[in-house]
């Protein structure tokens, strides 16, 4: 009797997941062990980490694995935090399918790390990983990295720090270093037997959002995909970590934008795990529709590649001992997601730790002092759901002893640096560098813009990621001009690689003068410049520029929004830490649309963000001049409440948003037209 299951499907391109079942002789016979075939970002997984990436996908719509952030290092009803106690296992009686931990712990900045003793925190860290897998349990480790420019943390989004962590940056060699640690880690983890032992990486998480120091406003597209796809080579090319599956989470919502969703995707070639990071404030019912339509979303993306798809982050905000204004929490998104075929299908989902009282993820039972959580009731019946998964599913299922082989790595180039859309000056020599994988070239060349001309690149090999390099000087005749560089890889079986990518020559895209956010000529007519320079936030929206409507100049900034489930929709700007000391308002021009939604001009200045809310309610175009002294800090921004534009905040402007808020009654859609954005005296 033959046992078949799916086999290799190739769609548009698109490598999905097979499984291959191996034949038996006859019915009567012992049945041959299954043999699954699966595409993973390492050919050379450890064998655990293979059968782990196929137990989550088999995983999909038959169970939701549930997984916790410290779940037995940090936590209000337990004595021990040494991995033998859990707060969900004092709570519902099992623990967690899945625990995580994050790389502040090998810093010595959260349990169970030791500060100032790396090799401490490493061992300790490592012990309760292990205890957590012979619990049966998944490992998950993301990453909040320091700052590497100004020695902060992960909060402090000054100093361009995407940009001078990549190759060539300032801040390159203290990159590696972390990653060294990381590595360093993830080789020592093993069982007992001296197996290695699978964990799921997660680094640069909620890349859309603007909160950590590799979001939106501080790096561009190109940017985050480069250092994701750098940081997935050194671990798994230089330092030989076999045992990571790797996982990519925007923070959602996404408005069923499958676009939205994939902005910054480095490539198949980098990511295990689809994912997506959103959390409930206790307000908005819409909040489960939406991760519903997520979750929906996100399971047909990793179908189409073969990946699995995750919950990788949720929970509710602001949760303390008592007051839960929503006491159904968990039945209610649980419910959302089994009530969609795909959204069904994740294979995880994680809430984070119970670091506090002021947030209180998952709820606990007799705890000290506090006795048991008002949400306890609903965690439990969450958890004798049978389409939730704990420790002892997961043990049953033995996700660590499946036969997989894995498809050989396909060959591929991409340009390192520069990156996309960066402008160059063309003053300066510039270093091209591109990354060679699973290909011996015999010839690597690059050509500008429609030049066939062909300029050789030679290999690096003093650098351990062993790029092909060149000199390149742009000639003046692009000055002040876009053009694009191609790569070209000629392999020694006869076939060609390449890549392109578009840059700017001359003078940066944004503005010189420090105190002007924009005037919208210095991109020259390209919406393309423009949309590199600037992030888009929540809602869909559209900026283009436009030369009819505008304050003067050439050009202005046509904002065309559409307003969804967030209710608000903004673009926001790197600033780069500029100085307005000495100025103490903000002119620009606007034209209004009429609606009466609200706008938001957002200000971040030494990491406080400061708004005002100029209407719109009109269609009158005028100039409008606003006093630093009318500014104040978001409402969310509770930590700064009632603080103030300085002189001293002033010498740290980080980003510049323009942002528009749904209110009660007022349309969805609409178009601002703004210009000559400047900080003045």
């Amino acid at each position: 009797m033959t046992t078949l299951s799916r086999f290799v499907l190739r769609t548009s391109g698109m490598l999905a997941l097979l499984s291959l079942a191996a034949c038996t002789a006859a019915s009567s016979g012992p049945t041959s062990p299954t043999i699954h075939t699966v595409d993973l970002v390492d050919a050379q997984a450890e064998p655990a980490a293979r059968s782990l990436f196929v137990y989550l996908q088999e995983l999909r719509g038959k169970e939701i694995l549930f997984g916790h952030q410290h779940a037995t290092t940090e936590g209000f009803s337990i004595t021990a935090k040494d991995g033998t106690q859990s707060e969900v296992q004092k709570a519902v009686g099992d623990f967690p399918g899945m625990f995580g931990w994050d790389t502040l712990s090998l810093e010595g900045h959260e349990k169970p790390g030791v500060f100032g003793n790396k090799t401490q925190s490493r061992d300790n860290l490592i012990q309760v990983m292990k205890k957590a897998h012979e619990q049966g349990g998944v490992l998950a480790l993301s990453s909040h990295m320091p700052n590497f420019v100004t020695g902060g943390n992960f909060y402090d989004t000054k100093g361009n720090v995407v940009s001078q962590i990549l190759p060539g940056g300032s801040k390159h060699a203290e990159y590696n270093h972390f990653l060294d640690m990381v590595a360093d880690f993830a080789l020592n983890l093993k069982d007992d037997a001296g197996q290695a032992i699978p964990v799921i990486f997660r680094p640069f998480h909620e890349q859309n959002g603007g909160w950590f120091w590799w979001g939106a406003p501080y790096r561009t597209r190109e940017q985050y995909i480069e250092i994701y796809r750098y940081t997935v080579e050194y671990l798994r090319d230089v330092k030989g970590v076999r045992n990571f599956l790797y996982g990519f989470s925007p923070n959602g919502p996404f408005n069923n934008s499958e676009k939205t969703f994939m902005e910054t995707y480095p490539g198949d070639e980098y990511v295990d795990i689809l994912g997506f990071d959103s959390y409930y404030d206790g307000k908005s019912e819409g909040y489960f529709e939406g991760a519903k339509q997520d979750a929906s979303l996100i399971s047909r993306i990793a179908d189409a590649r073969g990946k699995v798809a995750a919950f990788t982050e949720f929970g509710y905000v602001g949760v303390k001992p008592t007051g839960t204004k929503d006491l159904k929490f968990f039945t209610k998104l649980l419910s959302a997601l089994k009530s969609d075929p795909d959204a069904k299908r994740m294979a995880y989902m994680l809430t984070w730790a119970n670091f506090g009282t002021d947030n209180i993820f998952v709820p606990y039972r007799s705890a000290p002092g506090l006795g048991s959580h008002e949400l306890l009731s609903d965690f439990v019946q969450y958890s004798l759901d049978p389409f939730t998964s704990f420790s002892k599913q997961v043990q049953n299922a033995n996700p660590f002893s499946k036969t997989v082989n894995t498809i050989a790595e396909k060959p591929l180039v991409h340009v390192v640096s520069p990156t996309g859309q960066q402008t160059l000056s063309s003053q300066s020599t510039h270093t091209l560098r591109t990354k060679i994988l699973h290909a011996q070239p015999s010839k690597v060349v690059y050509s500008i813009g429609s030049d066939p001309t062909e300029f050789p690149m030679v290999q690096d090999t003093s650098s351990p990621m062993s790029y092909y390099t060149a000199q390149w000087k742009p000639d003046a005749a692009l000055d002040e001009s876009a053009t694009s560089i191609t790569v070209k890889a000629y392999l020694q079986d006869g076939s060609l690689l390449k890549d392109t990518i578009n840059l700017y020559v001359g003078e940066s895209s944004g503005e010189t003068n420090p105190l002007v956010v924009d005037t919208f000529d210095r991109y020259k007519g390209s919406s393309e410049l423009l949309d590199a320079v600037y992030s888009t936030a929540g809602d869909l929206n559209t900026i283009t520029l436009d030369s009819s409507t505008l304050g003067s100049g050439k050009y202005g900034l046509k904002f065309a929004y559409t307003l969804g489930s967030q209710g608000y929709t903004g673009q926001v700007k790197n600033m780069s830490g500029v100085n307005w000391t000495g100025t103490n308002k903000l002119k620009l021009w606007l034209k209004p649309d009429g609606s009466g939604n609200r706008l938001v001009l957002q200000v971040n200045a030494s990491g406080i963000s400061f708004e005002a809310y100029p209407s719109i309610a009109g269609t009158e175009a005028t100039w409008l001049e606003i006093p630093f002294s009318s500014f104040k800090p978001a409402p969310w921004d509770t930590g700064n409440a009632g603080k103030t534009m300085t002189p001293e905040t002033l010498k740290d402007i980080r980003s510049f948003g323009i942002y528009v808020n749904k209110n009660d009654g007022t349309p969805n859609s609409g178009t601002l037209y703004l210009d000559e954005i400047i900080a003045v005296p």
